[in-house]
């Protein structure tokens, strides 16, 4: 993964916003606060893949929610708008995401989020060029995103190919499945099996209906192997 670098500039750009503003989802539901303590250091833009659409969440900070939409994916102009939007412009009210939060959770996730400190910003992101900090930048982002679906689909359909990975699935789900009296020992033994389930995260993309349920039972094993690992911890 690959850094890209913006100044992390803030405008006022009232005309994009009220271009785009009618595909904010979430200007219909309660507002959470309005707040000025955000950390607009931790700005970062959440994807989310539904098959052909592209869920985009704003987030000034974490818990900070300003922006969401559902686009075509290949909708490049409309997103780099929104992903344009998200980057530099200023905000200051802050919603609640609760009303999408479990359809959320079953998608193919990635970020651009920021590293590194005030001096010299960086935004970690899930593509492998560099993006210049400039009023193109959505623009560069929006075009990355086909890019970047196009790759994982081919992900996907290698694994689909005749139906074999189902099994290896099954593998992984039963022993991700398995307890004993020691949430430590489960976990660290489950440890392989989990780092492969988490760089495969892009199954969730997959257009097999059964691949997609494996990855999401595979998903909340896993969950409850880390929960039951931490209670023992704490």
């Amino acid at each position: 993964m690959k850094h890209f670098i913006f100044k992390n500039q803030k405008t006022n750009n009232n005309i994009l916003a009220q271009e785009i503003g009618n595909l904010n989802m979430l200007l219909s539901e309660p507002t959470a606060a309005t707040r000025h303590n955000a950390d607009f250091r931790n700005r970062r833009i959440d994807f989310y893949f539904e098959e052909d659409k592209v869920f985009i969440e704003g987030l000034a900070d974490i818990g900070y929610t300003f922006w969401l939409s559902r686009t075509d994916i290949t909708d490049i102009s409309t997103n780099a708008k929104i992903c344009q939007h998200i980057l530099y412009d200023s905000v200051d009210v802050f919603y609640s995401t609760n009303k999408y939060f479990d359809g959320l959770t079953r998608l193919y996730k990635k970020s651009i989020l920021r590293i590194g400190d005030s001096t010299e910003p960086k935004w970690a992101t899930p593509f492998d060029t560099y993006i210049g900090d400039d009023d193109k930048t959505g623009l560069y982002i929006a075009k990355s995103l086909v890019e970047f679906k196009s790759e994982i689909d081919k992900l996907c359909e290698a694994r689909e190919d005749g139906g074999n990975y189902l099994s290896v699935m099954q593998v992984f789900l039963e022993r991700l499945s398995k307890r004993t009296d020691d949430p430590i020992l489960d976990y660290t033994t489950a440890a392989p099996w989990i780092k492969i389930m988490e760089d495969e995260d892009y199954l969730l993309c997959s257009r097999n209906d059964q691949i997609r349920e494996l990855y999401l039972q595979l998903k909340k094993q896993y969950r409850d192997l880390y929960n039951r690992y931490m209670t023992e911890v704490r």
